[in-house]
């Protein structure tokens, strides 16, 4: 064979070489994005997710479907889009339903009491509403942290969740942010 056509041919091969690693890097480019902006959508839903229940917090469940309240679409969601992109988060995710069903039991427990009671604690002043919350939040840190590292953001301070009760309970003269049991 001749030089010029052993160039040619190691040009060609050389070309396929490259085309089939750029057809490569943008697929796992295209799969790293998605995964991103699922994580991204994953932390929005649980954020979605997070006031819905300190909505729920604050009203009465008696107007509410049995369906919403068993899973509602934020926490739903969220379950989707982890099954599809985020599955190591499985573990955490069944932590996060475990609270969500204890926190349900709760206000069912409480929406009873205070149909049948005149005069109940606010649940800002509810040792047992804190603990619940309290889980629930771990829970959510927990998910939030492990999504940002799964896509590399784990060198981001992360402040903790935490309930606000100023957002609904302002005029009550409580802190924003009760402080922790010892």
């Amino acid at each position: 064979m001749d030089n010029a056509l052993l160039l040619s041919l190691s040009l060609v091969a050389g070309g396929a070489v490259l085309g089939g690693l750029w057809f490569v890097r943008s697929r796992i480019v295209r799969r790293v994005m998605r995964r991103r902006n699922a994580a991204y959508k994953l932390m929005d839903c649980l954020k979605a997710y997070s006031a819905w229940i300190d909505w729920h917090r604050d009203e009465p469940l008696l107007h509410q479907s049995p369906e919403d309240l068993t899973l509602p679409a934020a926490l739903a969601q969220a379950g989707q889009i982890k099954d599809e992109f985020l599955p190591e988060l499985s573990g955490l995710m069944v932590k996060l339903l475990q609270t969500h069903r204890e926190l349900m039991q709760y206000f069912w427990e409480e929406n009873i009491l205070r149909m049948t009671q005149s005069s109940l604690r606010p649940y800002y002043a509810d040792p047992r509403y804190h603990h619940l919350r309290d889980m629930q939040d771990a829970a959510l840190d927990s998910l939030f942290l492990r999504c940002r590292q799964a896509i590399g953001e784990d060198d981001v301070n992360w402040h903790r969740t935490r309930t606000d009760f100023s957002f609904s309970s302002g005029s009550m003269g409580m802190p924003s942010h009760p402080s922790l049991p010892g």
